[in-house]
Parts: C-alpha cells; sequence; structure tokens
C-alpha cells in the first residue's frame, strides 16, 4: 500500500492535498481516482483514505477512522552527531529514521571536519525531509526529529533531563556497552554522543566527566561516524525492545 506523509488530524472525513505529497501521488506514483493509499501524520497517526477527486497537482481524499499505531522503540533514542562530509549525513539520517530515533541533533565538536552555523536551515530542511521519506519507506508513523545545530558544551547544559547519557569514546576506563546498559535497565530516555572520527578533545572528555556521562566503547576499531550513529542505534533498539 502507498504511504504519504499528511499532518491530518484526527476525526476529518475528507481533505485536500496540495503538498509534495499530492504531486508525489499524481505525477510519479500514477494514482487515479478509486485508488486506496495509507496517510501518516507524523505523530503517530495513520488512516486509510480513497482518492476521490484530482485537479492539477491537488488531490482529494476520503479519510476512514484514524488510529494510532506506534512502532516506536519504548526508550526515547536522541543521537548528538559530529556532522560528516557530503552525502554521508544522508545515510546516517535515512538509517537512524528507519531504526526508531528518537531526535537526531547535528553537533559541532572541537575537531568536527564540518561544522554548521545555527542558521543553516537549508541543510537542515533537507534532512528533514530525509527523514520523512524514510519513515514512509519503514512503515514508522512517527517521524525522527532533526534538531537545530548546536555547540556541543551547550547541548551538556541540558544533559540531566536524560536518564543515561552515553559517550561513545575509546579511552581506557570506558566501559563495555552491554555491561552499561544492563545497569540502566528501564530508562525513559538516552542520548548518546558521536564525536567527530578525529576523536574528542581532552577538554571534551573532561567536560562529559563532568556532567556524568557514561562513557563506553563500541569496539577496538575506529568507527565513521554514520557507523557508529547506526551501530548504537541499532544495538539501544534492540536492547530496550523487550
Amino acid at each position: 500500500m502507498n504511504r504519504f506523509y499528511v499532518p491530518f488530524h484526527a476525526g476529518l472525513k475528507n481533505l485536500w492535498i496540495d503538498s509534495s505529497e499530492s504531486h508525489h501521488m499524481v505525477h510519479v506514483k500514477r494514482l487515479k481516482n478509486g485508488d486506496n493509499i495509507v496517510l501518516f501524520n507524523g505523530m503517530g497517526d495513520e488512516c486509510s483514505a480513497e482518492i476521490v477527486e484530482i485537479s492539477g497537482s491537488k488531490v482529494k481524499v476520503e479519510l476512514s477512522q484514524s488510529k494510532t499505531i506506534s512502532k516506536e522503540t519504548r526508550v526515547g533514542i536522541d543521537l548528538a552527531f559530529a556532522i560528516p562530509k557530503g552525502k554521508r549525513s544522508h545515510f546516517l539520517i535515512q538509517k537512524c529514521t528507519e531504526l526508531g530515533v528518537n531526535k537526531l541533533i547535528p553537533t559541532n565538536y572541537e575537531r568536527s571536519v564540518v561544522k554548521l552555523k545555527s542558521e543553516s536551515s537549508g541543510k537542515i530542511e533537507k534532512w528533514r525531509k530525509i527523514a520523512i521519506e524514510a519513515a514512509k519507506q519503514c512503515g514508522r508513523n512517527t517521524i525522527t526529529e532533526i534538531g537545530d545545530v548546536m555547540d556541543f558544551g551547550n547541548i551538556l547544559e541540558n544533559v540531566g533531563i536524560y536518564d543515561l547519557s552515553l559517550f561513545a569514546c575509546n579511552q581506557s576506563d570506558s566501559n563495555n556497552l552491554k555491561n552499561t546498559l544492563q545497569e540502566h535497565l528501564k530508562p525513559n530516555n538516552i542520548i548518546s554522543f558521536i564525536g567527530p572520527e578525529g576523536g574528542f578533545t581532552s577538554h571534551e572528555i573532561e567536560m562529559a566527566k563532568e556532567a556524568r556521562c557514561k562513557f563506553v566503547s563500541l569496539g577496538q576499531r575506529t568507527l565513521r561516524v554514520e557507523t557508529a550513529a547506526i551501530a548504537i542505534s541499532a544495538i539501544l533498539s534492540y536492547h530496550y525492545s523487550t
């Protein structure tokens, strides 16, 4: 069944869609009157719908009763990731969305190769579109939030809102990730810091220790940013899925 993202409200009987999604329906999927589709609103709700009228790129649909269908991990997972070069960031966002990450926060670290300004709205908007497409593909009814660009220190100031803060770092005193997770059986939300391939600076490590982050290792190999982000997302999603 074709799935489309439309931010509808529960209780609607019919709806005109005039967006990139309606353009996709008409000009890419070549859908016609009488075709059935599925809409999801990004807030956990989905409903079946029937196309009843097409006017240019505008599509009118009749909606069945919406229902909340959650396919989310019971633990909210946020990632504060160093921004990789080029389209590697697209792959990171796509796969982390598929794995159920709640929020992705593009983060400027001291050794970041790519540093964005807070007003880099064009790139952020592109990433948000990638998250929507990934949610459509994998069947999630909730879309991974792409946060605004932040500096590492600013995120640490609010790290206390999380039940568990993971600092992925190959320090000699870093704990095995499996052991750390077994010590935290029922966190409601987790943040994981994924640094640049050049590693964290000694200053950032001291800041993380002062903020009482849990230092964890993802193994002895140096991983690319997107690999580390996907690996820890998959591990957390699996570990807290039961």
